[in-house]
């Protein structure tokens, strides 16, 4: 997927609301809904049917989650189920119960829906999850918050979100210690919403949920690159270029916690702050810093879908990039870091022309890529793009 494409795709689906504005302003900003249509492209997501998609999704069962605020007796066990009618009917007990039952996972079942998913990746350089919420009529949530941004979109019926007014502490995702009481929404605002609209959350937004008819919703979850986020990609850098940051510091250090010796780490850590201050300070360390954080989160992603056999090419074989894949590129002076879900591929820095050449064209000829190489690096490159599952045969 080209930059290009990327914001195509994300400018369609976040419309009225620009790419710019929810970049810029949205994501730094509370909860704000945006007005849809109930015959747009975002109902159809999960396709033309999606209760049967997801009933269909059997697969699915063992990591099915549910939650109610009125539930009528204890939720249903998910084991056992072989195929799709138990599945639908395992199901419908969920609903019978007021349960709202959510579907994990769903970015393979759909075509559009991993196309939003790899465009929101492209620009946040982040891994996104894609969710659904099925409920029938009645069902109330708890007041709760998910540790990640959230953009809602209702796929069929209608639902109606209370809002907790506070801003969010935007908490970090780790468990902390759990609260001894239940969560209080506080003042809230009201938002109701039908098919084709969407709601974005703040991660750590206090939020219940109800609806008086059946409703299926979208959960598109991320967290943008917080802070902190940054300040760990600057550490990360600085212990690369400085063996001095990867010394043990804490070999003794539940003695250290029991108060015994614990001076001993303040010199380390405290020169390693000025270190790492005076780098910050100096012109393109930060910017270093973040192209390799990206090299390493997008590697991290979800694999491309690889070949089980790659298909031979020749001088003449016309290849375009597989759905879903991007690259981001770093290099030292002698290599290039090929950055894309799932891996790296380290290629010669002589052969960076070619390599820019190819990320970046929809469709060419293998005798097409330039570069002073010869025909056989030319099939070399183009075989290796193809098994990693970056390109396939036009």
């Amino acid at each position: 997927m080209l930059f290009e494409d990327a914001q195509r795709t994300l400018g369609l689906f976040l419309a009225p609301l620009t790419l710019d504005e929810f970049l810029d302003q949205t994501l730094s900003g509370g909860f704000r809904k945006i007005p849809g249509n109930p015959r747009g492209p975002r109902t159809a997501l999960l396709g033309p049917n999606p209760q049967a998609l997801l009933g269909e999704a059997y697969h699915l069962a063992p990591m099915l989650t549910f939650h109610s605020a009125n539930a009528l007796g204890r939720a249903p066990s998910l084991e056992g189920i072989t195929d799709a009618r138990d599945f639908l009917q395992r199901i419908e007990q969920f609903h019978a119960l007021n349960y709202s039952v959510r579907f994990p996972e769903l970015r393979p079942l759909s075509a559009p829906l991993e196309q939003l998913a790899r465009a929101f990746e492209v620009l946040l350089h982040q891994p996104v999850t894609m969710s659904a919420f099925w409920s029938k009529g009645g069902m109330r949530a708890p007041v709760h918050f998910d540790d990640h941004d959230l953009l809602i979109v209702q796929l069929r019926g209608a639902k109606r979100w209370y809002i907790s007014n506070k801003p969010s502490e935007l908490p970090n995702a780790w468990k902390g210690i759990p609260a001894d009481h239940l969560l209080d929404l506080g003042p809230s605002t009201t938002v109701d919403l039908t098919p084709g609209d969407v709601l974005y959350l703040p991660r750590g937004t206090l939020h219940t949920v109800d609806s008086d008819t059946a409703s299926l919703h979208l959960a598109v979850g991320f967290t943008p690159l917080t802070v902190r986020d940054v300040l760990q990609a600057a550490l990360d850098h600085l212990s690369d270029v400085d063996p001095k940051l990867r010394l043990t510091a804490g070999a003794r250090l539940a003695f250290q916690l029991k108060g015994v010796g614990f001076e001993r780490l303040l010199p380390p850590v405290l020169d390693a702050v000025e270190q790492l201050r005076v780098a910050c300070r100096t012109q393109g360390y930060l910017s270093a810093a973040l192209q390799r954080r990206s090299a390493r989160a997008i590697g991290a992603l979800v694999t491309l879908p690889q070949p089980p056999v790659v298909p031979a090419v020749s001088l003449d074989t016309r290849l375009t990039q597989a759905d879903g894949a991007f690259c981001h590129l770093t290099a030292s002076a002698e290599k290039i870091d090929f950055s894309y879900p799932g891996g790296h591929v380290y290629i010669s820095r002589l052969v960076q022309q070619s390599v820019v050449y190819m990320v970046n064209t929809p469709e060419f000829r293998v005798r097409d890529i330039p570069g002073e190489i010869g025909d056989d690096v030319r099939l070399s490159l183009a075989a290796k793009l193809l098994e990693v599952g970056f390109l396939r045969l036009a």
